[in-house]
């Protein structure tokens, strides 16, 4: 290569570089023009049927009826609280152990949650930032049921979640 040919090289990287930098410039002067990131959506074939199971579920837990929240459960449940998780195995255990899987921020986070805060993935359905999750209960002998055959499978919560991101604006226990 001649030194000219370099010198073009050189020149048109720096102007490559220099048009970059213009560019990273006007990305950055403009991110407040961005609109805020959207709320997630739930837009899975039985989100309707999702939401009538929160509302069931999070009136048995408004209402502490211990005993209907439990039913609504899918066991071994997982409680993530105090940085480990905690694996509840049967409904005596769920009942024994309501008041830390339900602590006092978490019952409210529930209590604040709308049916709009639901969505959903490929690992369920849930509240707002995760709060608890749940999906249907469809054995392994089922293998992969279609759209239509959802509906004769019930749906369970499988996870509770306790954390600053989950209880947002509810607080510490002892306000509640």
């Amino acid at each position: 290569m001649t030194p000219t040919a370099v010198r073009s090289c050189v020149n048109r990287l720096r102007l490559q570089n220099y048009l970059g930098l213009i560019c990273l410039a006007i990305l950055l002067a403009h991110t407040t023009d961005l609109p805020a990131q959207e709320k997630p959506q739930c837009a899975l074939p039985d989100c309707d049927q999702a939401k009538a199971f929160f509302q069931k579920f999070q009136a048995a837990v408004n209402a502490d009826q211990r005993e209907e929240a439990a039913k609504l459960v899918r066991y071994p449940l997982r409680s993530y609280r105090n940085g480990k998780a905690t694996v509840v195995q049967n409904t005596t255990q769920f009942l024994s152990e309501y008041d830390a899987i339900f602590d006092a921020p978490a019952r409210c986070a529930l209590k604040a949650a709308s049916v709009d805060d639901v969505w959903g993935n490929w690992r369920g359905f849930t509240v707002g930032a995760g709060l608890i999750w749940w999906d249907r209960i469809i054995p392994d002998a089922a293998g992969n049921p279609s759209v239509s055959d959802l509906t004769k499978y019930p749906f369970g919560v499988f996870s509770v979640n306790h954390g600053p991101g989950v209880a947002k604006g509810c607080g510490d226990a002892k306000s509640q």
